[in-house]
């Protein structure tokens, strides 16, 4: 009879038999054993969420990938940077800690919240329909944007909660890098503007959107922007859907555009990734202007010197923009969706197919 030997193994074969001890859940993990049962509950308290995906399974991640959310309800790790650094920060529990080892151990755990993350939903969610979403333009710019950037600004909390910060003393005092810089940067200010339009303390948008699918998120963006906009008081109530789809379509088509950065260095995929942001929100505050003109215009404004946005593209043949394509100006420019290239992972993280969700 053979006997699981290997430290990592032995402890994923324990959790995912379901031999961890329930009589040690009403403390803190003190094993990476009790770390695997107790981590996703954290992320699950932490974010909010109705619900999480994933099915309890854990399995080391194939080569060249960091960190994977399979459509299975599968949690995917990488040895190496993932379970190795916990390993040893449960064996060296208390111990003064070098500041390399620390931001090690911190690393890590970001990347076990950003994939617990895209396992987090609204109640009734499922992983097929979040799957289809996610294949639509822009959903996995938005997604793994959301996930980084909340995974990021939370961690301390999730650290906390698991009383991570006991064990690995200074690990709240280190910081490290957000990867994804083609994605965090865009979905930073998006959400920023939509807490400034609706009024909403800030980061309250980005903790939203981590509780939506893929199937939900853009729908909350734009849901976001409309209500808070003058559009409800002047839109008939059976052109409201066609023209959320308008704005969406337009959000959408410049996400989608990220996609080509991620090949690119940090610098430049970031600095792009906020230059695309900043002129999405200048392409729908003008297009929700304009459908106010249509609909309730100023009469001391004449039709000529009212604004009109300026197409990114050719004339689209997107359906979405056909459905409101009667409502808008005579002769004003509708933008076009694009079809994105098939992307490519950031060099800072592991290699997944665009149509997965990892680190």
């Amino acid at each position: 009879m053979s006997t699981v030997t290997d430290p990592i193994q032995a402890a994923l074969h324990q959790h995912n038999a379901d031999l961890f001890a329930s009589d040690v859940v009403g403390h803190p993990p003190q094993t990476l054993v009790e770390f695997l049962a107790r981590h996703a509950d954290a992320a699950l308290a932490v974010s909010g969420a109705d619900q999480t995906a994933w099915n309890g399974q854990i399995v080391e991640a194939g080569e060249g990938i960091l960190g994977l959310a399979h459509w299975d309800g599968t949690l995917h790790l990488d040895r190496e940077c993932i379970l190795e650094p916990l390993r040893e920060l449960y064996l060296r529990a208390g111990d003064p800690q070098s500041d390399a080892a620390l931001i090690r151990y911190r690393e890590a755990l970001v990347t076990i919240l950003h994939e617990q993350s895209h396992f987090l939903g609204p109640a009734g969610a499922t992983q097929e329909a979040s799957r289809v979403a996610f294949k639509q333009p822009g959903s996995r710019a938005l997604e793994e944007g959301v996930a980084e950037a909340w995974s990021h600004a939370n961690l301390d909390d999730y650290l906390l909660d698991l009383g991570i910060d006991d064990l690995a003393p200074g690990i709240t005092e280190v910081t490290a890098d957000p990867s994804y810089q083609a994605f965090v940067p865009a979905v930073l200010i998006l959400t920023a503007d939509l807490d400034h339009r609706a009024g909403l303390p800030p980061g309250t948008a980005l903790h939203l959107l981590n509780r939506q699918t893929a199937e939900g998120q853009w729908p909350l963006v734009v849901d976001l922007a409309y209500t808070s906009s003058p559009l409800p008081s002047v839109v008939p109530p059976d052109l409201e859907p066609a023209i959320r789809l308008s704005l969406e379509s337009t959000l959408r088509e410049y996400f989608a555009d990220l996609d080509t950065l991620e090949p690119h260095p940090r610098d430049y995929a970031a600095a792009r990734s906020r230059t695309t942001a900043h002129q999405a929100l200048a392409h729908l505050t003008t297009e929700i202007q304009s459908i106010h003109d249509v609909f309730a215009p100023d009469p001391t404004i004449p039709d000529r010197l009212r604004p009109t946005p300026a197409s990114r593209h050719q004339p689209s043949t997107d359906p979405f923009h056909h459905a409101f394509a009667g409502l808008a100006p005579p002769g004003r420019p509708v933008p076009s969706s694009t079809t994105p290239s098939k992307p490519t992972r950031p060099s800072a993280n592991a290699a997944a197919l665009p149509t997965e969700r990892g680190a």
